[in-house]
């Protein structure tokens, strides 16, 4: 039995064709202050709106299947076991205890009638990309930050002319979301980016919050929340500001830049910048081509089986030079590694006599590395299975290493096609190829 979900059958849906991964985890924690414009004296006229799918695989599942609507839901597990993690969980599985990052069999202590689902990544970014074109309608593409799987920052400024019309809106790209897409969202309107994503918090689920410049009810309500509700600001950092008597946003606002940059060095004065709400960094957008790739798969039923383990590490490497070629570019080194259910991993690296993105090549090489690691037994199963490439240059389709030999070259692109069009079993190359 093959335990893969990477190509789970998606054909006759929407996001069947969906291959070209959008962004699941935040491209940074907070902002750098090289990302701050310190030429900018006056943000007030400035206007941001962060937008937060509110329990976003959890609201999907159930948008999809009526049953699920006001039952205790939660993804990132299987529906036939225990197994798994809670990546999300709706807010009637929040109400009883249900939390992010606990195991499917503590959560169901919690809450015993949890309904546990597999996650259907290729929805989740199907549909994100789908709120996205909603909102491109209200912005140019170059306003538009999708930060993480969940979340996106909108530039008004110069599509609003004041915070009235930004109000006005943000109230019907709520509306529009809501109608076409049968989701809701929480938004935060603020004149800087920080304070627009912890507004967006302040009100949930399906809340808008504004933060205007003028220092009315919200905006004091916002300088009273704990210092850990800012952006950037975590569990660890937060213990060390309360051993400095800073608790609120308003207490760092207040507090002593030459302190905070003592103790935390720069990212000490972007604290206290953002807390006093004179954030001036912009959308972000990535302008450097990619530099490494990778994939890690946690399987449902552990391999314990050499055979098998080699199909699931034909699927990775499949997996990860389409996603290569879809980017149009080649790897010069990779490495690749396996976690037994002891929790401990194993792995080796390999450097390509030529770049490449050909899948029997990195299959080959994968293989290569996996028989000089310990072997799966019924003793010693093997849990999850990783792949990571680097070295990475631009595909020019020019490469011929033979000097009196033409190179035969497999129509991988060609299949690419049909997968996009087709689905992803409609045709695989075999392990010998």
């Amino acid at each position: 039995m093959i335990s893969s979900q990477f190509f789970i059958p998606r054909e006759g849906e929407k996001h069947a064709q969906n291959f070209r991964r959008v962004r699941i985890l935040p491209k940074y924690s907070f902002p750098h202050i090289r990302d701050f414009e310190l030429g900018l004296l006056d943000n007030s006229k400035r206007i941001f709106y962060h937008l937060d799918l509110d329990a976003f695989f959890a609201q999907v599942e159930q948008r999809d299947n009526p049953e699920l609507k006001g039952k205790p839901v939660s993804v990132g597990g299987w529906e036939k076991s225990n197994a798994g993690i809670v990546m999300t969980a709706s807010y009637e599985a929040r109400a009883k205890g249900v939390e992010t990052g606990t195991s499917v069999i503590e959560a169901k202590k919690f809450c015993p009638e949890l309904i546990s689902l597999p996650c259907n990544g290729p929805k989740y970014e199907r549909t994100l990309l789908d709120v996205i074109g909603v909102l491109q309608n209200f912005f140019p593409p170059e306003n538009i930050e999708q930060y993480s799987i969940d979340e996106c920052f909108m530039d008004g400024t110069g599509v609003v002319q004041n915070f009235n019309e930004a109000t006005k809106l943000g109230w019907e790209i709520k509306r529009e979301i809501k109608e076409q897409l049968g989701l809701h969202v929480s938004l935060g309107l603020s004149y800087n980016k920080s304070y627009a994503k912890t507004a967006s918090k302040m009100q949930k689920p399906d809340g808008f919050t504004r933060i205007p410049f003028q220092k009315d009810a919200k905006h004091l309500e916002l300088l009273s929340r704990p210092a850990d509700k800012l952006w950037g600001i975590g569990r660890r950092i937060y213990r060390r500001l309360l051993a400095m008597g800073i608790v609120t946003i308003g207490d760092l606002a207040n507090s002593n830049e030459v302190r905070m940059r003592k103790e935390f060095g720069i990212n000490g004065v972007v604290f206290r910048r953002c807390a006093r709400g004179e954030d001036t960094s912009g959308i972000f957008i990535k302008r450097e081509k990619e530099k490494c790739l990778g994939h890690n798969h946690t399987v449902l039923n552990a391999v314990t089986d050499s055979k098998e383990a080699e199909r699931e590490i034909r699927y990775l490497t499949e997996y990860i030079c389409r996603k290569l070629r879809s980017k149009k570019l080649l790897a010069g080194w990779m490495s690749f590694s396996i976690r037994y259910d002891t929790l401990r991993y194993q792995g080796g690296e390999h450097r390509f006599q030529s770049y490449t993105n050909n899948d029997n090549d990195m299959f080959e090489a994968a293989k290569w590395i996996f028989y000089t690691l310990r072997q799966p037994s019924e003793w010693l199963r093997i849990r999850t299975f990783g792949i990571f490439v680097a070295d990475l240059h631009t595909d020019t389709n020019e490469r011929n290493l033979h000097l009196f030999k033409p190179e035969v070259r497999f129509p991988y692109a060609e299949l690419d096609k049909l997968k996009d069009k087709y689905g992803e079993k409609i045709i695989r190359v075999g392990i010998n190829t």
